[in-house]
């Protein structure tokens, strides 16, 4: 093969890839995907959250409160929070499809205060592979089965209720 057209196909790869690039998260407000890239997740206020890790170490992990990526999907909080409205779930979804649930009034700090959090960093270092990039961290569970790690989606829905 010549040497140039080598080359140039060589280097396809490396001008497609940025244009292909997966999302950071996938977001759904009940009706349409977002995407949220990693510009759009740096804009977002930071917070901080002291927790106890898996092995039993305190941890502050820090990252964005859920309530400021549900603002993303126009989620109701506060005031506008209640009546039918009170029935609205966050299910986040993980790259191995693992899934966890989460009540939006659990997410509201107007209904508690802030302790649930999408981290990306551990003792201000980035996530490891198996945690990260983006890990939820939900400090006042006595159990880790609500930290899900490696979350891709993110989806504000509301239960389906069977009819009688």
């Amino acid at each position: 093969m010549n040497s140039k057209l080598f080359l140039i196909f060589a280097a396809i790869p490396c001008l497609i890839a940025p244009v292909f690039a997966e999302p950071l998260l996938r977001l759904h407000d009940g009706k349409q995907w977002k995407e949220l890239d990693q510009a759009a997740w740096e804009k977002l206020p930071r917070a901080e959250l002291k927790g106890k890790a898996r092995d039993g170490t305190d941890k502050l992990y820090s990252g964005v409160a859920m309530s400021e990526v549900l603002k993303l999907l126009g989620a109701p909080s506060g005031d506008t929070l209640r009546g039918p409205e009170m029935n609205r779930v966050v299910l986040l979804t993980a790259a191995d499809n693992y899934q966890v649930a989460f009540s939006l009034a659990e997410l509201d700090p107007a209904f508690r205060a802030q302790n649930i959090i999408l981290a990306d960093q551990a003792d201000g270092k980035p996530l490891d592979d198996h945690e990260g990039p983006r890990m939820v961290v939900a400090a006042d569970d006595l159990r880790h089965s609500r930290w899900i790690r490696q979350v891709k989606q993110i989806i504000l829905t509301r239960p389906i209720v069977p009819a009688p």
